[in-house]
């Protein structure tokens, strides 16, 4: 409770309040200017008399509202996390439904990242899905962005994926712009920098950088028109005169956190 000094102290100051708030419509910039330096002072003053009197005096009761503080902080903490997870999960579905808008034929079943393997050097993965949600090996696993592998082995609940950076993906794929055909396939040297590469090249293609790459269809492994990547440049293999274009992936594979496994496609189908 206020004490009758500190009581003064803050109607003074009030009076203050209301006196500025006058002088201020003034014209006369010097008046309100000073008269603001002048209330600065004194309610900085009435503020600490009016703190000062205003203390709680029970400990266990300032105890008690500081503790009731922090768990409902907490609460608010665990339902922005929960609102923030929810968000992401809608954007990345959103991002399938216009993938499976892009791709009719396909059937997709979105899942989670549940591990990595250490001793894996391309990125491989395994999914909090399995032969129960349908999966099978060879199943194609894309991301909103595009493919990032198959499903190389599956249990009943989990599968691993082996990804697009590794030598055994051998994805068939195409260049859209110039419709040079090739094989999608992996290095130590290309997955150190986040990429991959595209072999068995003609020695007359027209790839070029930036042109995007997709899966071609054939081989019946991967559905046609998924994403893989665009093309950064051309190396070429002085020992055979070969040529292989480097394709940078849409996403980093080795941090993604969800995914999801084609447990069907329609076969023949150009998924537009």
């Amino acid at each position: 409770m206020l004490d009758k000094r500190n009581l003064k102290a803050l109607i003074i100051t009030l009076i203050l309040v209301m006196t500025v708030s006058v002088f201020s419509l003034a014209d006369n910039s010097l008046i309100p200017t000073a008269v603001n330096a002048a209330f600065r002072g004194i309610f900085q003053i009435s503020a600490s008399a009016a703190s000062a009197g205003s203390d709680i005096s029970d400990p266990e009761a300032l105890k008690a509202e500081n503790e009731e503080l922090k768990k409902e902080n907490a609460r608010l903490r665990e339902q922005l996390v929960d609102y923030l997870d929810t968000k992401e999960e809608n954007e990345r579905l959103r991002g399938y439904y216009e993938l499976k808008e892009k791709n009719k034929s396909l059937k997709l079943l979105p899942a989670k990242v549940i591990r990595r393997d250490p001793n894996d050097d391309f990125c491989g993965f395994t999914l909090d899905v399995g032969s129960v949600d349908s999966v099978k090996i060879n199943d194609s696993v894309v991301t909103e962005n595009g493919l990032v592998g198959r499903i190389s082995r599956v249990d009943a609940t989990t599968c691993m994926v082996t990804t697009i950076l590794s030598p055994d993906a051998r994805v068939a794929a195409v260049d859209k712009q110039s419709g040079d055909g090739g094989i999608i396939s992996g290095s130590d040297s290309l997955c150190s920098r986040g990429m991959t590469g595209m072999g068995k090249l003609d020695g007359d293609n027209k790839i070029a950088a930036d042109d995007i790459i997709v899966t071609s269809g054939t081989g019946g492994v991967y559905p046609p028109n998924l994403i893989v990547g665009k093309v950064r440049e051309l190396e070429f293999n002085s020992y055979d005169a070969s040529q292989t274009a480097v394709i940078e992936p849409y996403d980093d594979i080795s941090s993604i956190t969800a995914a999801a496994v084609v447990i069907d496609y329609m076969k023949g189908s150009e998924g537009e």
